[in-house]
């Protein structure tokens, strides 16, 4: 059970340095939120454009590049790079990349109506960890649910459920999450890219292995329309540990 605890510990510790969000003293709030139905289409089209990736909040042009600024208490500063590398008229691929470690996650997208669906979530807690046994290796399984709705206003909810495994040289464990989310409505954020009014989602993670909890993940992330992100906020509780990670636009360039 040890070693399956701080194989565990590791895939939540390493997706957060993968990446997260802005000040660490910023209040989390999720609460308690009724859920719709994540397969519900919008009852208006998006109005971006006729791709089905039209996301107001979430541009999706090859070669958008994100560069974040972050901080975390486990490794200080560091640095953040999102880019989309490939899209079409129904998904996209995101590359991210940080400046703690030589991994490129590629985050996979599909899109319907304007509804984003993450194709494999878990690879963006952690594409592996590593344990007193070795490597493990993190994929996604299945998913189901929406990842950012086509609509983005105040007061709605959704949630995304995703079943994974976590494989090592001796072992195959079964994980989930699940990512309920609210939308709070519009808050003024000022970042080093500048001054905005952002809608903000807060969103709370759980995760299991081999059926037992493994920790609960709070996000609160500020959209910004035609810009995406511009700031977000991770504080995740694993036992006795506290990870708290940060990351703030520094420049958003569109092709």
């Amino acid at each position: 059970m040890t070693e399956r605890r701080t194989i565990a510990a590791a895939a939540v510790l390493a997706g957060v340095l993968a990446g997260a969000a802005c000040t660490p003293s910023t209040t989390v709030q999720v609460g308690t939120v009724t859920i719709q139905e994540p397969t519900s289409p919008p009852s208006q089209p998006p109005s971006g454009g006729d791709s089905e990736c039209s996301n107001d909040y979430f541009p999706s042009d090859e070669d958008a590049t994100w560069e974040y600024a972050g901080e975390t208490n486990v490794l200080g500063p560091h640095h953040t790079t999102k880019r989309i590398t490939e899209s079409n008229d129904d998904g996209f691929t995101m590359s991210m990349s940080t400046s703690t470690g030589d991994v490129v996650l590629n985050l996979k997208y599909a899109c319907v109506e304007g509804d984003l669906i993450m194709l494999n979530p878990i690879e963006q807690i952690a594409g592996s960890a590593v344990g007193p046994d070795g490597t493990a290796v993190i994929t996604t399984r299945d998913q189901t649910g929406i990842t950012l709705p086509a609509e983005l206003q105040a007061a709605n909810a959704w949630q995304q459920y995703v079943e994974g495994t976590l494989t090592s040289s001796e072992v195959t464990m079964n994980m989930t999450y699940t990512f309920d989310n609210v939308a709070r409505g519009l808050e003024v954020v000022t970042i080093p890219f500048g001054t905005f009014d952002a809608m903000r989602v807060d969103t709370e993670t759980e995760g299991t292995l081999e059926g037992q909890y493994s920790g609960t993940c709070q996000t609160s992330t500020w959209y910004v329309k035609d810009i995406g992100v511009v700031k977000e906020v991770t504080i995740c509780e694993m036992g006795p540990s506290t990870v708290e990670v940060s990351i703030e636009l520094e420049s958003y360039d569109a092709p």
